[in-house]
C-alpha cells in the first residue's frame, strides 16, 4: 500500500513537471488596431514558465521609435484543476513605441530565444493618424464684462467644453466623471481654483458638432467665482489655461468589484489645451458730480443706523457711536473694503462737537458692518446728534442716495471752572509773621556735619538681581512643563494628533511611491474612520479607497489614481 502510494506521488510531480515544461511561451500583447503619431503605444513580450534569464530586444520596425522600459513585471499564478496542480510564472517586458509618420504598417513576426528554443509572433497591421488638435478641448468665460464700479462684484462663470469619448476598438464610453478626472493638475484655472478644490462643477450633456461639422457629444463643465476689485482701472485676471489628457483608447478594467475600478483603463492618451479668453473689465470711480463731502466710496444700496452712549455727559467727555452699515444690494457681497462715512466733513455735527479725522476699521457681521467713533461735545449747547449721513452711488441710475440717521437726544452739563483768584486767593490780608521757635538740643539742632551727605540708597548688585528675579521664572517654567505633558497625554489631545498624522498622510499621497501608496493610504483612512464622526457620503468614499488599497497590495493590481484621490479625500473631509 504505502508503495503504491509513493509511486503515486512521483507520477503525480512528474505529471506536473511535464505540463509546466509543455506550456512554456513567449507572445506579445498588443490590442491597438489604430494609433496617432507622436502618441506613445506600449508592446509587451510576455515570457511563461521560462526559467532562464532573458533581455529581449526589438528589432528597428518602420514607421516607430522603440524605447525599452528599464524594469519588467513578474507574477506567479497556481491553480488547482481535478486535483492537478499548475504553477504559471511571466515576466512582462514594456517596448514603448512611438509612431513617427502616418500611414498603414506592419510590426513584423518577432523572434524570440529562451531555454533554448525559439519563439515567433504574428505580424499586426496597425493604421497611425494625425492626432486630433481641435475641437475636443474648449473653453471660455461669461459673466460680467464692459465698465462697472469700483466696490461692486464681478461674477465669471468657466464653462469647459470636452468632447465626449469612444474607444472605436472596444466600444467603450467613458462617463463625465472619468472625464473631467482627465484635466490635468498643471491646469491655470485662476479665479475658479477655490472653487473647483470645493467640488462646486456642474456637468451637463449638450449635442454640437466639432470643427469638422461632424455631430458629437459634448460634456460641459461649469463652474461660477466671484471677486472683488480692489483698485480702478482695466481689471487684471490670471491667464486661464486648462490641460487635459485626453484619451485615444481605453480598455475594460481588468478587474472589478471588491479588488477593482469599474473605470475604464486608458491605453493611450494625447495632451490637449484650451486657453479661455478673458472678458475686458473697466472699474471706474463714482462721478465727481453730485458727491457730497462726507462720501466714502461705498456703491449700491445700505441701511444706515447709530447708537450713542452715553447720552448723558459733562463737556468735553466721550460718546461712542456705534454705525451699523447694512448692505441691501441682492446677490453676494464682500464689506471688507466698505468705509465709514467721514464724519469729520458733516458741518452739522462740527459746529458742536469734536470729532477725529482718522479712518476706522470695522467688523463683518454676515451683510452688515459696524463701525465706531468717539465725539467729544465743545459745549452745553448741544441738546441732541444730529442726523448723521450715508451715502453710496446707485450704478443703476448713476445717482448718489443718502441714508440718513434718526436724531439722538443727550444732557450736556456744564463744567465749573476755577479762576486764577481762586488758586491763589482772592482777599487782602496779610500773613502775620510768627517768632522764631527755639528747638530743643541747643546749637546741635542745627549741626551740619559731612556724614549728613552720605547716601542712605541701598545698592543692588547683579547678585542679587538674579537672586531675586531666577526662582519665580524656574518655578513658573516647571509648571508650564508640566501642564503641556498633562494636556499631551490627554485621549483627546492624543486623537487630535493622530488625525492631524494621518491628514498629512493623506495630501502627501501623490509623493509616495507606488509600493508605499497603498498601504499608508489604508493606515490613514482608517485612523480617521475611528477618530471622527463621518458622514456617510464620505464614509462611503473611505471604504472605497481602502478596497483600492487592498486590491493593489494584496492584488497586484496598478491603480494611478490612487493618491489623486486621496489627496481629493482630505478636501471633502474639511
Amino acid at each position: 500500500m504505502k508503495k503504491t502510494t509513493l509511486f503515486s506521488f512521483v507520477l503525480l510531480c512528474v505529471f506536473s513537471f511535464s505540463q509546466q515544461l509543455f506550456s512554456q511561451q513567449v507572445s506579445i500583447q498588443f490590442q491597438h488596431k489604430t494609433g496617432y503619431v507622436g502618441v506613445p503605444i506600449p508592446l509587451y513580450v510576455v515570457f511563461e514558465n521560462i526559467s532562464q534569464k532573458v533581455e529581449p530586444q526589438l528589432p528597428a520596425i518602420d514607421g516607430f521609435t522603440i524605447y525599452k522600459q528599464l524594469s519588467n513585471r513578474t507574477s506567479e499564478q497556481t491553480t488547482f484543476i481535478q486535483g492537478k496542480v499548475t504553477t504559471t510564472r511571466r515576466t512582462i517586458f514594456t517596448f514603448i513605441l512611438t509612431p513617427t509618420t502616418a500611414g498603414t504598417f506592419t510590426i513584423p513576426s518577432l523572434k524570440f530565444k529562451a531555454n533554448g528554443k525559439t519563439f515567433q509572433s504574428t505580424p499586426r497591421i496597425i493604421t497611425i493618424e494625425e492626432p486630433p488638435t481641435s475641437g475636443v478641448l474648449e473653453a471660455e468665460i461669461t459673466g460680467t464684462q464692459g465698465e462697472i464700479f469700483l466696490g461692486r462684484p464681478v461674477d465669471l462663470t468657466l464653462r469647459i467644453f470636452m468632447e465626449a469619448f469612444t474607444d472605436p476598438n472596444s466600444g467603450i464610453t467613458p462617463d463625465a466623471q472619468f472625464m473631467f478626472r482627465r484635466l490635468r493638475n498643471d491646469s491655470n484655472f485662476g479665479i475658479f481654483t477655490e472653487a473647483l478644490e470645493n467640488g462646486n462643477a456642474k456637468v451637463q450633456r449638450v449635442q454640437g458638432t466639432s470643427e469638422n461639422g461632424i455631430p458629437t457629444t459634448f460634456f460641459v463643465f461649469s463652474v461660477q467665482a466671484t471677486t472683488w476689485p480692489e483698485t480702478t482701472g482695466t481689471l487684471e485676471l490670471e491667464p486661464i489655461v486648462i490641460k487635459a489628457d485626453y484619451p485615444l483608447a481605453v480598455s475594460k478594467p481588468r478587474r472589478v468589484g471588491f479588488f477593482g475600478s469599474n473605470q475604464p483603463v486608458v491605453e493611450q492618451s494625447t495632451l490637449l489645451s484650451a486657453t479661455a479668453e478673458l472678458p475686458t473689465i473697466d472699474v471706474l470711480s463714482p462721478p465727481s458730480n453730485g458727491q457730497p463731502a462726507w462720501f466714502s466710496g461705498a456703491v449700491g444700496h445700505f441701511d444706515f443706523r447709530i447708537v450713542a452712549e452715553p447720552t448723558r455727559i459733562k463737556v468735553g467727555e466721550p460718546i461712542t457711536l456705534t454705525m451699523r452699515v447694512t448692505d441691501l444690494t441682492s446677490g453676494p457681497v464682500n464689506l471688507d473694503y466698505l468705509s465709514a462715512p467721514l464724519l469729520d466733513r458733516v458741518s452739522a455735527l462740527t459746529d458742536s462737537f469734536k470729532v477725529p479725522d482718522k479712518s476706522l476699521g470695522g467688523t463683518v457681521n454676515g451683510r452688515t458692518k459696524i463701525f465706531t467713533q468717539t465725539i467729544r461735545p465743545r459745549d452745553d449747547s448741544p441738546s441732541e446728534i444730529p442726523p448723521l449721513p450715508f451715502t453710496s452711488f446707485n450704478p443703476e441710475n448713476g445717482e448718489y442716495i443718502t441714508a440718513w440717521s434718526k436724531p439722538i437726544p443727550i444732557q450736556v452739563e456744564a463744567v465749573a471752572t476755577v479762576s486764577a483768584g481762586d488758586l491763589i486767593g482772592a482777599s487782602n490780608n496779610h500773613t502775620i509773621p510768627t517768632s522764631p521757635i527755639e528747638l530743643d538740643g541747643g546749637i546741635l539742632a542745627n549741626y551740619a556735619g559731612d556724614d549728613l551727605l552720605l547716601s542712605q540708597r541701598v545698592d543692588i548688585n547683579s547678585t542679587i538681581r538674579t537672586a531675586i528675579v531666577l526662582p519665580p521664572i524656574i518655578f513658573f517654567s516647571i509648571l508650564l512643563i508640566f501642564g503641556i505633558r498633562k494636556h499631551a497625554a490627554l485621549p483627546s489631545s492624543k486623537q487630535k494628533g493622530t488625525r492631524k498624522v494621518a491628514t498629512k498622510t493623506l495630501q502627501n499621497a501623490m509623493q509616495l511611491s507606488s509600493a508605499e501608496q497603498a498601504v499608508q493610504i489604508s493606515k490613514a483612512i482608517r485612523v480617521l474612520q475611528s477618530n471622527a464622526t463621518i458622514d456617510d457620503g464620505i464614509a462611503e468614499k473611505m471604504n472605497e479607497l481602502i478596497e483600492r488599497c487592498n486590491a493593489t497590495q494584496f492584488g497586484g493590481l496598478s491603480d494611478a489614481e490612487l493618491g489623486k484621490d486621496a489627496v481629493a479625500l482630505v478636501e471633502q473631509i474639511r
